[in-house]
């Protein structure tokens, strides 16, 4: 049973959506119940909550203990007093006081001296990333053919024939100087496309993309090494890709090697890395300076969970500069989330919203039934 939504017998179900999910203790949250297919107006609320682990302990409090009973309200301004992970939870009554069950959130507070998603940019802060009706079509045969020989026969007669496939739909967006923005969507819905048209890689078929400032991409595992060197030389050669002089290089390598943990490997071949330690590499390389935009596909998702928190912490770090741009591709919504000051949520090569992230995060997790 999920019991971040419930269903209501003859149809309709009620959610819980957050203004934020991203908090520091003292801060307001809104919590507001969403009515699918329901008379919200012919139903009670009682909005009840603790911090993780102390519901044992008596420390919780709801709004029936404070009114006597269920409200016809809503939506509740809840204010945490100290930090924690909180269990957010609403009981809700038909119009005859009758229990139908609940619904219920999670939302991590931190303390003052804690990370916490930036707020939203200032609307006249300056665009770095401009996605401006992009669309990205691929021509793909419509036939299989056995060996290239065939191939070309059939091209020769003018038999090959294509059908088109467009990975993104006329998708525009923008991206301020000093926010993270999270793109999620289902498998094969052109996010990682959109990476890698923003990275220069790729040349939309329709509209433009403009980039202010350098980029550091880590879109594809690999990219830019050559397995036959060893992962010493493969730094000095991802690093030159990047636009890093060898000085800095040389002031900078016992920094990446360390931040990689990876100093018995450094003389060993690319090609006998596992995917987990070609990451570290990649990502200690990206990171060892501020880049003006930072380009993370789904990079963090081959490392063990220690490097991954790891990455994390950088990322949150490079953020909180307010001078370096993330651009971040993640399934883990609970990640972006964390991370992310806007999302834009691609379904289908189409860009189904675009906004504040716990907004789109919300409809997102609605569509999968999550």
């Amino acid at each position: 049973m999920d019991p971040s939504r419930l269903e209501i017998e003859g149809g309709g179900s009620f959610y819980m959506s957050l203004s934020t999910s991203s908090v520091r203790f003292g801060d307001p949250v809104l919590i507001r119940i969403v009515g699918d297919g329901v008379d919200m107006d012919a139903h009670y609320y009682n909005f009840v909550w603790n911090r993780e682990g102390s519901w044992d302990e008596g420390e919780w409090d709801s709004t029936v203990e404070r009114n006597g009973c269920a409200m016809p309200e809503s939506s509740y301004l809840f204010t945490p007093d100290r930090p924690g992970r909180y269990r957010l939870f609403c009981d809700i009554e038909d119009k005859n006081r009758d229990w139908l069950g609940g619904v219920e959130r999670w939302i991590d507070v931190a303390g003052t001296g804690d990370f916490v998603r930036p707020p939203l940019p200032a609307p006249d802060a300056p665009v770095v990333v401009g996605v401006d009706d992009v669309s990205m079509v691929f021509n793909m045969a419509s036939e299989r053919y056995a060996s290239l020989k065939e191939y070309f026969i059939a091209l020769s007669k003018h038999e090959l024939t294509f059908k088109e496939f467009r990975a993104l739909d006329h998708v525009t967006f923008d991206v301020r100087k000093g926010e993270a923005v999270g793109l999620v969507g289902t498998n094969g819905s052109g996010k990682s496309t959109m990476l890698k048209i923003v990275a220069g890689v790729l040349e939309p078929s329709e509209g433009r993309c403009t980039v202010e400032g350098t980029i550091a991409p880590l879109i594809e595992l690999g990219a830019g090494f050559d397995p036959e060197l060893t992962a010493r030389e493969n730094i000095y050669l991802n690093g030159a890709l990047l636009g890093y002089k060898k000085e800095f290089i040389d002031e900078r390598y016992e920094d990446i090697v360390a931040f990689a943990e990876l100093e018995t490997f450094m003389d060993m071949p690319l090609k006998n890395y596992s995917s987990g330690m070609v990451a570290r590499i990649a990502f200690a390389i990206a990171t060892i300076n501020e880049p003006d935009i930072l380009i993370v596909d789904e990079t963090l998702s081959v490392g063990d969970q220690f490097f991954q928190a790891k990455c994390e912490k950088r990322i949150k770090e490079l953020i909180s500069s307010n001078a370096v741009t993330v651009l971040f591709v993640s399934h883990d919504i609970g990640l972006v989330e964390r991370i992310c000051d806007r999302v834009a949520w691609i379904e289908k090569g189409h860009l189904r919203a675009f906004g504040p992230t716990d907004e789109v995060c919300e409809q997102y997790r609605n569509m999968r039934g999550e």
